[in-house]
C-alpha cells in the first residue's frame, strides 16, 4: 500500500476556521431574513387596523351590555400590555348607554391585578397563568375577554375569534355566572357558548 506524499496532508480543522469565521454573518444573515417566510403569519405580521377596529368594536359592544352590581360612571378596562389588538381599546370610547370607557394598561403576566378593574381585556396566556389569573379574580366582578383563548374554559368569560374578515366570540356561561356581571341574554344568545358545536 502506497503512502500518501509529505505534502499531500488532508487539511486540518484548524485551516477551515477562518473560513467559516468569514462566512458566518452572511450565513446568519441569511438565516435571519428566512425567519418569517417559515414563521406563521401570527407571529411575524402586525394585526390589520380594520381588525383592530373590529376587536374594539365588539369589545366595546359586550361592555355596553354588561350590568356590574355596583354600577360606576366610567366603565374602568385593563388592558393586558401582551395583546395584539389593544391599540384602538387604549383610547377609550363611549359606550352605547353614553357611559365613558377608561383604559388602562396592566401586566397580566407580572401583576397581581389591582381592584380597580370593571373589565380585563387579555392576550395569549398559558394555562398556567390563566388558572393563577382565574383564582385572583374568582368572586370579583370583573367582566374577562380574551383574544385568543380558543377552548374559552378557563377564567375567561367572552373569548374572540379574530379572523380576517370577522370577529366573533364564545361565551364561558359557568365563569360569566360565578363573576355577579350580567350581561343581556340577547348577547349571550349570539355568542357560540363552550361545547356547543361550531
Amino acid at each position: 500500500m502506497a503512502s500518501a506524499p509529505a505534502g499531500a496532508t488532508p487539511a486540518s480543522s484548524a485551516s477551515r476556521r477562518p473560513l467559516l469565521r468569514r462566512w458566518w454573518p452572511t450565513l446568519l444573515g441569511a438565516m435571519l431574513a428566512l425567519l418569517p417566510a417559515v414563521l406563521p403569519p401570527a407571529v411575524t405580521a402586525q394585526p390589520a387596523p380594520q381588525r383592530t377596529e373590529q376587536v374594539a368594536r365588539v369589545v366595546l359592544s359586550l361592555l355596553g351590555y354588561a350590568r356590574w352590581p355596583v354600577e360606576r360612571e366610567t366603565v374602568r378596562l385593563c388592558v393586558d400590555n401582551g395583546s395584539r389588538y389593544s391599540a384602538r381599546l387604549m383610547e377609550g370610547g363611549t359606550l352605547a348607554t353614553g357611559r365613558p370607557v377608561q383604559p388602562r394598561q396592566v401586566d397580566v403576566l407580572a401583576d397581581a391585578l389591582n381592584p380597580g378593574c370593571d373589565a380585563l381585556y387579555v392576550g395569549v396566556m398559558n394555562e398556567a397563568r390563566r388558572k393563577r389569573l382565574s383564582a385572583e379574580l374568582t368572586g370579583r366582578p370583573v367582566l374577562v375577554i380574551a383574544e385568543e383563548d380558543f377552548e374559552c374554559e378557563v377564567g375567561s368569560m367572552f373569548c374572540l375569534n379574530i379572523r380576517e374578515s370577522q370577529v366573533s366570540f364564545r361565551v364561558n356561561l359557568d365563569t360569566l355566572s360565578r363573576s355577579g356581571v350580567h350581561v343581556h341574554p340577547g348577547v349571550l344568545q349570539l355568542g357560540r357558548r363552550k361545547g356547543a358545536p361550531s
